[in-house]
């Protein structure tokens, strides 16, 4: 457990009608910073999570660091960051990141803030954490709690045509025939030119328009991304490591029993239960290589939650770590997330190498938290 230090610590209390306007007012208050993480779940739970809000603001002058630079410790510093997809590379290394890149974040990157903010679950308190907490409050207070709606049409085009994509498609079902991987998430690059719109914009409207519990804008000086992911790759409590892949999806039905149907053709889609169990299946393989003998669990298998615009199939797996291992090594045995890549992993990683044009970068990465 963090404790930080009280002196550098304060809570401001604020009404429950006040929040979403006091995060409008957080995410203007961030926009001169170079790097900071916004991290937001948006009311919406899907398991016993500790924050509603978190952000880390670094110094101009942070260092940065890599995966291997983290220790697992009672007390420990902050630690705000990302793990690209490329980090791929370090977890295997016959998988080489050959691809171009679309985005160059580098594989793994970390830093210590030098401000915290973060409302915890079901709290009324605005906790910041700094060297001066009141000068921090009184700029958010002062700060706009509106985000001017986007003004032009963000155009998607992507990086092959439909024509390529289905002769690859076809191609990759060959190789589940062949036996080479049970399934595989294909991904391809789409861009858009924003001209007039900031990414404050998308994010703001992304928030409006679909709400997510990992909600992340995060900033790395000229590098910027806007997400709105339902999904938890990892998370750790006291020596308890859970993961929680979602493999299934339908939109919600526009009345109370039509979306009771649709939760119904999900939950009973052999598909979507072949897919998702495979998945299931590759993480519990995965927490045992870091697991104490016989604690791997599935606590909770194919549960259908529910968000703004769809259903999700969730399951949860645990585990309790062994003695001595390190956060390096966690990551490694669980990274990238089965979710994002096929089972099994390793070779359905080398086959979407071979059919994917770019990199993906952070995509299909994490951004978190220690």
């Amino acid at each position: 457990m963090r404790i930080d230090n009280n002196k550098n610590k304060k809570a401001f209390p604020f009404q429950a009608n006040e929040l979403e306007s006091l995060k409008l007012k957080m995410l203007n208050w961030l926009q001169p910073f170079s790097i900071f993480s916004y991290l937001c779940t948006n009311s919406i739970y899907t398991t016993s999570g500790r924050y509603e809000l978190l952000i880390g603001v670094a110094a101009e002058d942070a260092p940065f660091y890599g995966v291997e630079a983290i220790e697992l410790a009672e007390n420990q510093d902050w630690h705000f960051g990302h793990i690209a997809y490329t980090y791929k590379s370090f977890v295997e290394k016959q998988l080489a990141n050959t691809l171009p890149v679309f985005n160059e974040f580098p594989a793994s990157l970390f830093y210590k803030p030098a401000i915290v903010i973060y409302i915890e679950r079901d709290s009324l308190d605005l906790v910041i954490v700094s060297p001066d907490p009141d000068l921090i409050y009184a700029q958010i207070l002062q700060s706009r709690d509106t985000v001017p709606p986007i003004q032009e049409a963000l155009v998607f085009s992507a990086a092959e045509t439909q024509a390529d994509y289905q002769a690859k498609i076809q191609r990759i079902q060959e190789h589940i025939r062949k036996g080479d991987c049970y399934e595989l998430n294909y991904c391809v690059v789409a861009n858009a030119k924003m001209l007039h719109t900031s990414s404050l914009q998308v994010f703001a409207s992304l928030m409006k328009h679909s709400p997510s519990p990992f909600a992340t804008y995060y900033k790395n000086k000229h590098q910027q991304v806007v997400c709105a992911s339902p999904e938890r790759f990892l998370a750790k409590d006291g020596n308890t490591v859970l993961s929680q892949p979602i493999k299934g999806t339908i939109k919600r039905g526009s009345t109370l029993e039509q979306d009771e149907h649709q939760k119904e053709i999900l939950f009973n889609s052999s598909k979507e239960v072949a897919e998702h169990v495979m998945i299931v299946d590759l993480v519990r393989n995965d927490l045992a290589r870091i697991a104490k003998l016989g604690t791997v669990e599935v606590s909770a298998l194919l549960k259908v939650y529910t968000f703004p615009q769809v259903h999700h199939l969730i399951s949860t797996i645990q585990c309790q770590l062994k003695e001595g291992i390190s956060f390096t090594q966690i990551i490694k045995a669980l990274f990238p997330m089965g979710s994002m890549t096929g089972a099994p992993k390793i070779r359905a990683m080398e086959v979407c190498a071979k059919h994917e044009l770019d990199a993906r970068g952070i995509y299909s990465g994490a951004i978190g938290f220690l």
